[in-house]
């Protein structure tokens, strides 16, 4: 194994011209960088690593003269002039740091070395030291990757395209020596101020001929504060700059390119189409063959599989559950830890349990979590909560909401009996089908305090699971929440009325139509729309799901978490109905919130 240490640099700094040039005691700066990285024991060679600008030729001297090796590659691109000067000297692994370090240290360095011997990690990095004090350490395979993967030539700022990917093994050096921890201290060369800090440790250190510790600098800085006063303004400067160059390196590797169907029957579908809609067209189906299996349409343009192992194989950005509600959990929890994100159709599941821990797994890896509430993006639930918010008509008072559908007019094209919406063994019946009426009362009226449950007997259907629910949900607020759930009405009826203090609203799904009023004005429409496009939910809803990927935010107001609130209210209206008395909502559970 041959191993390297690149010195990054160029001599095109504006803030600082030629500042790797600029003179301490008699030598350039990169004179001094050079003397401390030749007490390393762990590196094969030293290799300056810089442009082919003819700007940058002087620096080949440089090189010459202190007896180390010289690359002159791409003038932007650092990761490409990186690797081709890896490949140039044959080397397997590299430590790298820029030009303008003069404190670089070499014990450090052979840590990072070490430590990637033992664990074979992608990269290696340290955050406690000062900064300009650690370098990276970097497998060189792993650098021909980003090579390959990065979309831009400017990638002087490249950290995030090995941290964030998701694509390699990222390790952080651990500092033994507690005197060395000092992540807030910035030690580079990028402003004047930065120059003249420099200058004057270096008067009270150097000694010709020799190279002071990392030690003895910051028992320095501990005895005379003042020293650290000349430069502490740069560091918000230096930061501003940094994270201005990296946020785009973060939205362009962040981008949501590949998905995961598991369950491809109608909604399973309609994701996969709307996906192609909003520009995501690698899509991975995980279907079995066993059972009601059907060929799905080719226009569909899917990679399938059949079984998990074979699913690992793929780098996969996001995964959409839409099978039946009793097999979300299992789903979610297989595929977790190699996803970013997990879109689960409602409800949730179809009990509580299992859910805490579904919750605590995608809380340890940063993983987005989204429930499928589509009626919450319905223009009817938009301009409800604006009329509310924009006018003065005080709390909700009451909600009656109602949902019904005789069953076999679902689907016409396939047994009623036999589908999970029927079926208690796949987390089937009225209130759990038809929960988006509960989770619209506790968005609108807050969180349950109790609930009192009935299910009424029906032999129409012939099936196990409850056809005709209602519920009356007593919120924490003080409101009430009446809502009628059933699977008999002919034709289809999604209704609701909720009652302020000072106005009312009522509304009706299949007409498109919400009537308000406020206080003693006539009532209005707020809204009408008897040609809406319902597929549009469904897009609004997986755009914000990858938007929220994309950024990263985990914790939103549809995240597992929130949904579990819904599942509990559900979860109590069946307790509910078999005790006869209303069930307290339990506040210390811990997915409560």
């Amino acid at each position: 194994m041959k191993i390297g240490f690149l010195i990054i640099g160029r001599l095109k700094s504006t803030r600082l011209p030629k500042k790797i040039l600029l003179d301490i005691h008699g030598k350039p700066v990169i004179y001094h960088m050079i003397q401390r990285l030749k007490l390393s024991t762990k590196i094969d060679t030293i290799i300056l690593c810089t442009s082919i600008n003819p700007q940058d030729k002087p620096l080949e001297k440089i090189a010459k003269d202190n007896d180390i090796e010289c690359f002159l590659g791409d003038p932007d691109d650092v990761l490409l002039r990186m690797l081709n000067a890896a490949e140039k000297f044959n080397l397997d692994y590299i430590l790298t740091i820029t030009a303008d370090c003069p404190f670089v240290d070499p014990f450090y360095a052979d840590k990072i070395v070490e430590k990637y011997l033992e664990t074979n990690a992608d990269l290696i990095r340290q955050f406690d030291l000062p900064h300009g004090v650690f370098s990276y350490g970097i497998k060189v395979e792993a650098l021909r990757k980003v090579v390959e993967l990065k979309d831009s030539i400017d990638t002087e700022v490249w950290g995030r395209y090995f941290t964030d990917t998701g694509l390699f093994n990222v390790l952080d050096l651990d500092v033994k020596n507690k005197h060395h921890e000092r992540p807030g201290l910035r030690m580079t060369l990028d402003y004047p101020e930065d120059y003249e800090f420099f200058k004057t440790i270096f008067d009270i250190l150097y000694i010709e001929g020799e190279v002071f510790s990392l030690t003895s600098i910051l028992s320095l800085l501990d005895t005379n504060p003042e020293i650290i006063e000349l430069n502490k303004s740069c560091g918000q400067k230096f930061k501003k700059r940094f994270i201005s160059q990296s946020e785009p390196i973060l939205k362009k590797i962040n981008k949501v390119t590949t998905a995961l169907i598991i369950g491809a029957g109608s909604i399973g579908q309609r994701h996969i189409k709307n996906l192609k809609k909003i520009g995501i067209h690698q899509i991975i189906a995980l279907r079995s063959r066993r059972g009601h299996y059907k060929k799905l349409p080719a226009e569909l343009e899917l990679i399938e599989v059949d079984n998990w192992q074979d699913l690992y194989n793929y780098q996969i950005d996001i995964a959409i559950i839409s099978n039946p509600s009793s097999l979300h959990l299992e789903a979610a929890t297989k595929v977790a830890n190699h996803v970013r994100g997990i879109f689960i159709e409602k409800p949730l599941s179809y009990s509580l349990k299992g859910c805490q821990e579904l919750i605590d797994q995608l809380q340890e890896k940063t993983i987005v979590s989204f429930v499928g509430y589509n009626m919450m993006f319905h223009p009817v639930v938009k301009n409800i909560i604006k009329f509310s918010d924009e006018n003065d008509i005080g709390n909700i008072v009451n909600m009656q909401l109602q949902v019904g559908q005789w069953l076999p007019d679902w689907h016409p094209y396939e047994d009623y009996k036999q589908a999970y919406y029927a079926r208690k063994d796949l987390g089937g019946g009225a209130a759990l089908t038809m929960i988006h009426e509960v989770h619209l009362a506790l968005e609108l009226a807050g969180l349950p305090q109790h609930v009192f449950g009935e299910i009424s007997e029906n032999e129409k259907l012939d099936l196990e699971v409850d056809v005709c629910s209602d519920l009356m949900i007593k919120h924490k607020t003080g409101s009430i929440s009446q809502i009628h759930l059933d699977y008999l009405q002919r034709p289809a009826h999604r209704s609701g009325t909720i009652s302020f203090e000072k106005g009312w609203l009522s509304y009706d799904f299949n007409r498109g139509q919400l009537l308000g009023q406020k206080g003693e004005e006539d009532p209005t429409i707020v809204w009408h729309d008897n040609n809406y496009n319902f597929n549009q939910m469904y897009i609004e809803q997986m755009e914000l799901f990858i938007r929220y990927v994309e950024e990263g935010r985990v914790k939103h107001k549809f995240d597992i978490q929130s949904s579990v609130e819904s599942l509990k209210v559900v979860d109590a209206h069946f307790e509910s109905n078999i005790s006869g008395r209303r069930v307290e909502i339990k506040r210390n559970e811990r997915f409560s919130f």
